[in-house]
């Protein structure tokens, strides 16, 4: 019998990690990574000195209010160009089941923009971020979710 190879995805905010586990016994490899700072949509642009209308007359909120604030949207910009590197590497690896792993936040957002094979091959995802644990560290966070 052929063993499972399981994609696993790890994120932040700011970074992504794909990895993949060829079978028990085979332990991880990395596969690819990304960063905000490959996206020019990411990218802030800073003004040297404050816009003219910086100091509120009142303290009544206007209808050009964000809802949403800038670290929620770049979150989400971000979650989108990671979302389609997953299906980029999904396809490359070649893998039958998908682990994912991601603070709360940016999972809460992953979970909702994979779709397709992915998708369907998820095999559980971990509320955690585990973006700085070195790869030899991995396997005992993921061990509920992979065998080793």
């Amino acid at each position: 019998m052929k063993p499972q190879r399981t994609l696993v995805l790890l994120a932040d905010e700011t970074a992504a990690r794909f990895l993949v586990a060829d079978g028990p016994g085979k332990g991880l490899r990395e596969l690819a990574g990304l960063s905000v700072s490959q996206f020019p949509d990411l990218q802030l642009a800073y003004q040297d000195r404050a816009p003219r209308n910086a100091r509120p007359a009142s303290s009544a909120r206007h209808a050009i209010d964000p809802r949403e604030s800038l670290e929620t949207q770049l979150r989400e910009r971000f979650a989108k160009h990671v979302a389609e590197a997953l299906n980029q590497e999904w396809t490359e690896a070649g893998a039958d089941r998908l682990v994912v792993a991601a603070g709360p936040k940016m999972l809460g957002i992953l979970r909702k923009l994979v779709s397709g094979a992915p998708a369907a091959a998820l095999a559980g995802d971990l509320p955690k971020d585990l973006m700085n644990t070195a790869l030899n560290d991995l396997p005992k966070h993921l061990d509920g979710l992979i065998r080793f």
